[in-house]
């Protein structure tokens, strides 16, 4: 990794089904932060904790997230992208498909920018 990067570094910046997601370095917890053997890696929304939804109400999702109580999946594990349900977009944002998880567009903003 350069070694001239710094937390809250921009990653990358992604369009994934209409919507624009900054992706910036950091660490997940302050376990990371203080490990010697810890590296910046790209920080990935937490859609779980802040759910955003496509303009026709499908909720973003990343492919390690962990599967909700309608996954329908052809793995063991239990993450998001094995579930049938799951639409990848770009790098590992994607949408999932999910009738039950469907909201209408007037009960959730969409991303807007994040």
């Amino acid at each position: 990794m350069d070694r001239n990067i710094k937390e809250g570094d921009l990653y990358k910046t992604l369009t994934v089904h209409g919507e624009t997601f900054h992706l910036y370095y950091g660490y997940y917890d302050e376990i990371e932060r203080n490990s010697p053997y810890s590296e910046l890696i790209p920080i990935y929304p937490n859609f779980l904790k802040e759910p955003i939804y496509t303009e026709d109400g499908r909720p973003f999702v990343t492919q390690m997230q962990d599967a909700c109580s309608h996954y329908d999946g052809h793995c063991t594990g239990e993450e998001c992208y094995a579930c049938r349900h799951f639409r990848p977009g770009e790098e590992l944002i994607g949408i999932c498909s999910c009738a039950q998880n469907r909201r209408r567009p007037s009960e959730q903003p969409h991303a807007q920018g994040i």
